[in-house]
């Protein structure tokens, strides 16, 4: 008998490996994730989407506002919106201009509405507001807003529903385009110097120190006045006003932001009112006033300066302006409320 061959063998092939897994997607730059966050949030406050607005802050979030609560928390700011909302219906804002410095962005916008809610314990009656206000806003690194100092004028509001003896103030425009001013190192550097060299001419609290640091014709509208300066000799006349009238008067910065010819100043002004101040007498009342200088600069000098704040600030402090005691509530705790909280005890 012949012996029997075996089977050949199957021949051997190599286990195939499984493809590399793809690379992850690259993170969005923050740049990118910033400009999403604030066209969002654009475009959820003048649709009237008060979670979509809120999907923009962190979760831990805070919002101060001077003369207001403050709103903390993602929760917070869905509440304040949506009580936003109920008190203001029709409600359109717009950037005017827009300054960018890493995780710091200044917006300039302006806003409309009609009082259609409750404000200040009035009930709406579909008059129509606006008014101008600032927003220094910084984003963590996942492009979410961390922290907003808001600026919004709501004694021009009070005073547009006849809620107060001021002159009742037109309703801006909002704006068609929006300036956006970008960060450039050297020049930024060079502003907040100027800037800082502007301050401290204000520290001196002699008229003639001006000299140095702004241009023959400066602009200026800003909180020592209600109409725009202009001119080097009219905006002297006015600090000389405004020195007589706090004579102990002292800025306290927060913030000094150069970005390119302009600089960001967030301070805080101290004083004790010993003098006239335009129709508002003497009240020998101690004031601390929160408020936002934009200075902008040319050949070294300052060539314009506006300012923006609460006046409603100012006016509770004088006794010019009561609103309701804030009850501590739901509401307050979380966050949302457009009354103004109890004086603080000097």
């Amino acid at each position: 008998m012949q012996p029997q061959v075996p089977p050949p063998q199957p021949p051997v092939t190599a286990t195939a490996e499984p493809p590399p897994a793809p690379p992850p997607a690259p993170k969005p730059k923050l740049s990118d994730l910033i400009s999403e966050s604030m066209q969002t949030a654009l475009g959820a406050l003048n649709a009237h989407d008060a979670t979509k607005f809120a999907s923009v802050y962190a979760e831990n979030a805070e919002i101060t506002v001077p003369g207001l609560n403050d709103v903390a928390g993602r929760a917070g700011v869905l509440a304040n919106m949506n009580e936003w909302f109920q008190t203001f219906s029709k409600v359109k804002l717009g950037f005017s201009r827009v300054w960018m410095k890493d995780k710091v962005v200044v917006l300039e916008w302006v806003i409309q509405g009609t009082h259609s809610g409750e404000f200040f314990g009035v009930k709406g009656k579909d008059n129509p507001i606006g008014h101008a206000g600032l927003s220094i806003v910084t984003f963590n690194d996942d492009g979410k807003v961390q922290s907003e100092h808001r600026y919004g004028d709501l004694g021009t509001v009070a005073s547009q529903l006849g809620l107060t003896k001021e002159k009742v103030a037109p309703i801006p425009a909002l704006p068609e385009t929006t300036d956006v001013q970008q960060s450039k190192p050297e020049a930024d550097a060079k502003s907040e110097a100027l800037a800082k060299g502007a301050l401290a001419a204000f520290e001196k609290k002699n008229p003639a120190d001006l000299d140095a640091v702004t241009q023959e014709d400066v602009e200026y509208q800003g909180l020592l006045t209600s109409s725009s300066v202009k001119g080097r000799a009219d905006l002297k006349k006015t600090f000389g006003t405004f020195f007589k009238a706090f004579p102990d008067a002292k800025m306290e910065p927060a913030l000094v932001l150069g970005v390119s010819d302009y600089a960001i100043v967030e301070y805080q002004l101290k004083g004790t009112q010993q003098g006239a101040l335009g129709p508002i007498k003497a009240t020998k009342k101690p004031v601390s006033l929160h408020a936002v200088d934009i200075m902008q600069f040319k050949d070294g000098k300052v060539s314009r300066v506006w300012t923006f704040r609460n006046s409603a600030e100012l006016m509770q402090q004088l006794g010019l302006f009561q609103v309701p005691v804030v009850v501590p509530g739901a509401a307050a705790k979380a966050g949302g409320t457009t009354k103004a909280p109890p004086p603080k005890k000097k």
